[in-house]
């Protein structure tokens, strides 16, 4: 078994975009654990606000997307394991170390993931892809185990490993990312361990803005990684699917439900580009 790490060998990365007012909850004190803010070009204070909080800031020139990001973050920092958070994830230093001993004992493993929870109190658990059948047994695991699927709000990684098998697709720039990491960890035959007396709480969809234009960006590139992850990894056919997303817009709006019809346009949009052989909208290389 290796030796126990310690939270020097760690670094925090956390994705900023237009999230001033959800940093706060994130909150390490630096002299506890390093944080990493990689900023996509946000167009309020997040930058600063970070920096208030203690964190480092990587100014991006421009959004490029999540995944793009994070890769960007994991070739800066330089410590063995990278903590990847979303930035309205709160986790404690206890349960940083917790994954860090999973670490320890887990030596063929590059990837930890910790409990979640919601604000409410209830339990957040993967137990699929949007591809996979219905998991049956939907009982959260009580001890350590190696999952099959993982969610991409909260994950300890060995850096240099976790980059050798790909790391984030960065083809993605939003939704997605986490599906297709599962999938491919799963076709590599790379353990991913959930560790059980580790927790974290998440706060869900308060990483950026909730503005008109936000939800476009959302739901367009919802639809275009969609369509980008069946084709990769030859999920039934994307024909299909795409006529089965159209019939739902059209009974959205037989329905008078706006809100519903407005999200469904948008996936329409994207999954349509992706038919077309266009890269993800709002891409811009990171290079």
């Amino acid at each position: 078994m290796a030796s126990p790490q310690d939270l020097s060998t760690v670094t925090r990365l956390i994705v900023t975009f237009n999230s001033a007012d959800v940093l706060e909850y994130s909150r390490i004190p630096a002299h506890e654990l390093a944080t990493l803010a990689v900023d996509n070009a946000s167009s309020d204070n997040t930058p600063a606000e970070a920096q208030t909080l203690g964190y480092e800031v990587l100014n991006l020139e421009q959004n490029v997307g999540y995944a793009n990001a994070i890769m960007a973050g994991l070739e800066k920092i330089e410590t063995e394991f990278a903590l990847i958070a979303n930035p309205d994830v709160q986790i404690s230093t206890k349960a940083v170390q917790a994954l860090l001993d999973a670490a320890a004992r887990n030596s063929d493993c590059s990837l930890f993931i910790p409990r979640i929870f919601k604000p409410d109190g209830s339990e957040f658990f993967r137990y699929e892809t949007r591809f996979d059948p219905r998991v049956k047994n939907r009982v959260t695991p009580s001890t350590d185990q190696n999952v099959d699927t993982v969610s991409g709000a909260v994950l300890l990684v060995r850096r240099k490993p976790f980059i050798q098998y790909g790391g984030f697709d960065t083809n993605i720039f939003l939704y997605f990312e986490d599906d297709e990491l599962s999938l491919r960890f799963r076709k590599l035959n790379q353990p991913m361990r959930f560790v059980a007396n580790a927790s974290a709480k998440h706060i869900g969809d308060g990483s950026s803005g909730n503005t008109v234009s936000a939800n476009r960006i959302k739901d367009i590139s919802f639809g275009w990684s969609w369509g980008y992850l069946m084709d990769k990894m030859q999920l039934g056919n994307r024909w299909i699917t795409f006529f089965i997303i159209l019939g739902k817009l059209l009974v959205y709006v037989a329905s008078f439900r706006s809100g519903k019809a407005r999200r469904q346009i948008g996936i329409v949009n994207g999954f349509l580009k992706n038919l077309a052989g266009q890269p993800a909208p709002f891409l811009r290389n990171s290079k």
